[in-house]
C-alpha cells in the first residue's frame, strides 16, 4: 500500500490559487478552508449555512461564503458564476458537501392505506447527485476559463471507505460507491485529454458535526481529526502528479488506495480479460464510430 507523508512544503503550491468548496462551513470543509487560507489561497465556500466559526486567517479578499444548496442546480451554477466574477477563474474545486444516512431500506414507512412509501433519497441526492453536479459544472467552467500560465486545474471528490467496504447504512454506502464510480469514469477522459485532474478524498472515521467523539466510546477505532483529513484534500490539489487517485486518511496516516490497491486487485486473471474495461470500451466506441461512417 502506498504510504504518503505530507509535509508543509508539499502544500505551498496553493498560494494565490482559487478554490471553490461545497460544504465548507463545518467539519472537514471548514478545516480545509482554514488550511487553504493559511497557505495564501482564495476560498469561495458554497454551503447552506455560514461557517460555524470564523475562518482564519480571514479577509474579504480571500474568503467568501455564498449560500448554496447543492441540490439546487441554478443556485449551484450561480456559485460558480459568482466565483468567476470574483476571481476570473477557478483552480480547484472540492466537491465536499455531504450528509449522514437518512433511511433504512429494511423498514419502509406506509401511508394511511398501508401502502409502502418510497424510501427517502436525500442522502443519495446530496452525497452523489450533488457531487456529480458540482464536478460537471467544474469541468464546464474550467474549460471555458482555464487557469493562467497553463497550470493544471483539479477536482477533488469526497468519497469514503464505505465506497469499497461493506457498510450497514446502505443509502450512504451506495452514494459513496457512486462517488468512486464517478472518479473512475472521469479519470480516463480528463488528463491528458484535458488539463483537469480528478481525484478523491477518502476520510476515515472523523470527529465532525456528523459524529461526536463521545459516540465512539468503547469502539476500537482510529479516529481522524478534520485537520488531518484537510491535509489530504489540499495535497490532492497541490500535487500535479496525482490524477485518478483516492487518498485514504485515517488518524494521522495517509495511503493511496485506488491505483495502489483496488485497481491492482482486479488483475487480468480475475477479470478474465487482458484489456481493462475502459480499454475495451474505447475500442468498441472506435469501431462503432468507424462503422457509422461507412
Amino acid at each position: 500500500m502506498a504510504e504518503i507523508t505530507i509535509n508543509d512544503a508539499d502544500l505551498q503550491a496553493l498560494r494565490g490559487k482559487v478554490v471553490l468548496i461545497t460544504g465548507g462551513s463545518s467539519g472537514i470543509g471548514l478545516a480545509t478552508t482554514n488550511l487553504l487560507l493559511s497557505l495564501g489561497a482564495k476560498v469561495v465556500n458554497g454551503d447552506m449555512i455560514g461557517p460555524i466559526s470564523r475562518p482564519e486567517p480571514f479577509s474579504l479578499e480571500s474568503y467568501h461564503w455564498i449560500k448554496t444548496n447543492v441540490l439546487d442546480w441554478p443556485g449551484l451554477r450561480d456559485l460558480f458564476k459568482a466565483t468567476l466574477n470574483l476571481h476570473g477563474h477557478v483552480d480547484h474545486v472540492f466537491a465536499n458537501a455531504g450528509m449522514r444516512p437518512s433511511t433504512s431500506y429494511l423498514t419502509l414507512e406506509v401511508d394511511e392505506r398501508g401502502n409502502p412509501i418510497e424510501p427517502n433519497h436525500t442522502t443519495l441526492d446530496v452525497n452523489l447527485k450533488g457531487v456529480i453536479n458540482t464536478a460537471s459544472l467544474a469541468l464546464h467552467y474550467m474549460q471555458k476559463h482555464p487557469a493562467p500560465e497553463g497550470s493544471v486545474q483539479s477536482i477533488v471528490l469526497t468519497a469514503s471507505p464505505s465506497a469499497y467496504h461493506r457498510f450497514r447504512a446502505a443509502d450512504y454506502g451506495v452514494s459513496k460507491h457512486g462517488v468512486l464510480g464517478l472518479l473512475r469514469g472521469l479519470a480516463p477522459v480528463t488528463v491528458p485529454h484535458l488539463p483537469i485532474r480528478v481525484n478523491a478524498l477518502c476520510p476515515g472515521w472523523t470527529v465532525t458535526g456528523l459524529t461526536e467523539e463521545a459516540h465512539y466510546a468503547g469502539v476500537n477505532v482510529n479516529l481522524s481529526t478534520a485537520g488531518n483529513v484537510a491535509k489530504a484534500a489540499v495535497l490532492l490539489m497541490a500535487d500535479e502528479s496525482r490524477h485518478g487517485q483516492m487518498v485514504l486518511s485515517v488518524g494521522d496516516k495517509y495511503r493511496e488506495v485506488e491505483e495502489a490497491v483496488l485497481l491492482k486487485a482486479m488483475s487480468s486473471e480475475v477479470r478474465g480479460q487482458e484489456l481493462t474495461e475502459d480499454e475495451i470500451c474505447e475500442g468498441v466506441i472506435a469501431n462503432m464510430m468507424a462503422q457509422a461512417q461507412q
